[in-house]
């Protein structure tokens, strides 16, 4: 992270702001460290704040031992012993740091393998926020990517010229996310969890697209988002629709719950089935446009993914796989969620490929 964006974090817990306690830098860019204040601290790893509370940052801690190893002479006393503390609290640090070994392989099986940037990522961002938010909205504006994943739409925002765009995640996706955005001056990617952030009054706009229906309590999560944005800001997010989305329900699904416990890099190949089925199907879309039966070519099968490459539809069926948990939800149903979390001048739009954006203002 660079060191000029420490002054928009907050600590989670009391609020309070943060000072640096830097180990490295690289490219302008502190990769290790501390943020602190007096009441709490979050260390900076591979050029990340990792902003995490409870249990959440004691499993944090506890699977960067190598960090506090290399670093511990350069940490204060109260750091080293906190984190000294935790580590103690594995009983098998051998059997422990072989596990973390090998979950991070898998991670980096994922990163390098399923996501890879395309000339669509513009359009696709653009897509989940209209009808509602257009790029020229985004110009100047501080905006906050919740649930970032990759970083693709965080980038997508700082590139349609933000002032400061954050994007921030639960999972080590933030490594990525980090990877993909670390160029551009006005990017930053924190570890964060959604019900902790460490964000206030600040926002122009707060977008999380694809994230809220995979958590297990989506509307509490939402209810707590509303305090990162300014007086006016706007909160905008994309959810699965359940009106009219039996492929989902009844198809996708019961799939889920046969494939989600499938090692990831096998899955990852076996997403190659579905993902090459789309991808056929789209040649009917292109042919209907060729043609000139434009209206015909909407209705095709999966129309929606026509203009995007086969490594994008791969990795939408990894995600669609995947993921523990999904919900799906009526328009009515988040419209309502915006009204409870006091938010005004909401608008709710369906797209035909069955999801919803919805927006409000504080």
């Amino acid at each position: 992270m660079r060191q000029k964006f420490i002054n928009y974090l907050i600590d989670p817990i009391s609020s309070k702001k943060f000072e640096v306690n830097i180990f490295e830098e690289s490219s302008g860019h502190i990769s290790s460290g501390i943020i602190f204040n007096d009441e709490s601290w979050y260390p900076i790893i591979n050029g990340i704040p990792r902003i995490l509370v409870k249990e959440l940052k004691t499993n944090l801690l506890q699977s960067h031992y190598e960090f506090y190893k290399k670093f511990k002479e350069k940490m204060s006393e109260k750091v080293s012993k906190d984190w000294k503390g935790e580590i103690d609290k594995i009983q098998n640090l051998n059997k422990f740091l072989d596990h973390q070994k090998k979950t991070a392989e898998s991670f980096a099986y994922e990163w390098n393998n399923i996501y890879k940037e395309n000339d669509f990522e513009k359009n696709n961002f653009l897509h989940f926020l209209s009808p509602f938010i257009k790029e020229e909205d985004l110009k100047g504006r501080m905006t906050l990517d919740i649930g970032c994943g990759s970083g693709r739409f965080t980038k997508q925002a700082a590139l349609c010229g933000t002032k400061i765009s954050f994007g921030t995640d639960l999972g080590e996706s933030v490594e990525l996310a980090y990877k993909l955005t670390k160029n551009l001056e006005n990017i930053c990617i924190v570890q964060a969890d959604i019900y902790s952030m460490p964000f206030k009054n600040q926002f122009d706009i707060a977008y999380s697209i694809g994230v809220l229906h995979h958590l297990p309590r989506p509307q509490e999560g939402f209810s707590l988002l509303s305090k990162v944005l300014k007086p006016e800001g706007k909160m905008l997010i994309w959810v699965y629709n359940r009106r009219n989305n039996k492929r989902a329900l009844y198809f996708y699904e019961p799939l889920r719950s046969v494939f989600k416990g499938i090692p990831q890099p096998l899955l990852y190949k076996l997403c190659y089935i579905p993902g090459g089925i789309v991808h056929l199907l789209n040649y009917s879309t292109h042919f209907c446009n060729f043609i000139g039966a434009e209206k015909l070519a909407k209705k095709m099968p999966f129309a929606y993914y026509a203009n995007f490459p086969f490594n994008m539809k791969l990795n939408d069926a990894f995600d669609v796989l995947a993921t523990p948990k999904s919900n799906y939800y009526y328009r009515e149903q988040i419209e309502k969620w915006f009204s409870d979390a006091n938010l005004r001048e909401i608008k709710a739009f369906e797209h035909p490929e069955a999801g919803i954006t919805c927006v409000g203002e504080k």
